[in-house]
């Protein structure tokens, strides 16, 4: 029975298992089962068709989770692909005059592409992903996310700018040399080349952006 129980209560908890203090609650209605299913027993069923009873008694245990937030959860997500599908569209128009160096035209092609599939997808789905549903969101697993993507976005940076300086100028600063720049097209081209990974920095602003609006969309809370 205890096997069986935890294993059960093990797959309720799946979606929190490094969630604070997920063990004392996971614990505590782990005790509640065993606690009915001997009840259950002492009434005169059997084992198993007293554990199937306790286990149907709970089935799920968001609402138990303090940092859970019931939200309006298809309109949040229809909200938060249009916040992605503008930032978006703003990062390929900024990347056009990137298209000087051949990686820029690159990245502008595929943002452009990116775009294109997230419209047609719109158009297809948009009424689905605005239907009224509710759901759960927890906020300390979306704060910890947000600052997950921020951190990876500024080793990206540093790694990339530290890579593209040692590519390009590597050998200037190892012997002391200076480093001559000839006119203003091969600044312009070096500017585009630094310039053009920050605007990976769409990613961890579209997280954020989501996180300010999840109060619109709390059941109960403010609307739009």
């Amino acid at each position: 029975m205890m096997h069986e129980l935890r294993v059960y209560v093990d797959h309720l908890f799946r979606k929190y298992n490094h969630h604070p203090d997920s063990d004392d609650l996971k614990e505590e209605i782990l005790g509640n089962l065993e606690a009915k299913v001997s009840h259950l027993v002492a009434e005169g069923l059997d084992e198993k068709s007293a554990i199937e009873r306790a286990k149907s008694s709970i089935t799920n245990i968001d609402d138990l989770i303090d940092s859970n937030v019931t939200v309006r959860i298809n309109q949040f997500r229809f909200k938060a692909y249009q916040i992605a599908f503008l930032f978006l569209i703003v990062a390929w128009i900024i990347t056009i005059p990137f298209t000087i160096v051949g990686i820029g035209i690159i990245v502008n092609f595929m943002l452009f592409l990116v775009v294109l599939a997230l419209f047609v997808v719109y158009l297809f789905l948009g009424k689905t992903l605005n239907q009224e549903k509710i759901g759960h969101l927890n906020i300390v697993s979306f704060m910890k996310t947000k600052k997950v993507v921020w951190v990876l976005w500024v080793l990206f940076i540093i790694i990339t700018w530290g890579s593209l300086t040692a590519i390009l100028f590597g050998s200037n600063l190892w012997f002391a040399r200076p480093i001559h720049i000839d006119g203003p097209y091969q600044f312009g081209i070096l500017v585009a080349r630094y310039a053009l990974p920050f605007i990976s920095i769409i990613i961890p602003l579209i997280f954020t952006a989501c996180g300010k609006i999840i109060a619109h969309f709390e059941v109960g809370g403010q609307h739009e």
